[in-house]
């Protein structure tokens, strides 16, 4: 990842760091739409692209989705900003790091999903993978 040295100090380009994470989240909720699709068509049957929309936007079966949905909206408008500062990557960077632990005392709907989904799917655990390398290489 380019740097620039300030005051002593390696600096990452906060836009290319944060455009990185931005896709690999996306690849990872691509990966849980499919399996909530999946375990949705189980129970009801077979549905089209724009009522998997309908879904993912107003069904309660998809509610769960919704908090990763809205941090990646929160992360393109910080991108939508001209200035990327360090101390929006680290707050991002804080808030995607927590999503994507496991807590035991304090479990949330998102994580309780999100790690079943992840212990039943290898493209979930991929897609995980890529996600936790882009948090830790900066």
């Amino acid at each position: 990842m380019p740097t620039k040295i300030i005051s002593g100090e390696y600096v990452m380009d906060t836009r290319k760091t944060l455009n990185d994470l931005n896709r690999s989240l996306r690849e990872l909720h691509k990966e849980l739409v499919k399996v909530a699709r999946h375990e949705y068509e189980k129970e009801w049957g077979q549905v089209d692209p724009g009522q998997l929309l309908q879904l993912l936007t107003r069904h309660p079966q998809f509610d769960w989705l919704h908090q990763l949905s809205e941090f990646m909206v929160d992360i393109d408008e910080i991108l939508d900003n001209e200035i990327v500062s360090q101390a929006d990557i680290r707050s991002i960077f804080a808030q995607a790091k927590s999503m994507l632990s496991q807590s035991v005392t304090e479990p949330c709907d998102f994580s309780t999903h999100y790690f079943e989904a992840m212990h039943g799917d290898p493209a979930i655990v991929m897609a995980h993978a890529n996600v936790r390398w882009v948090l830790e290489s900066r």
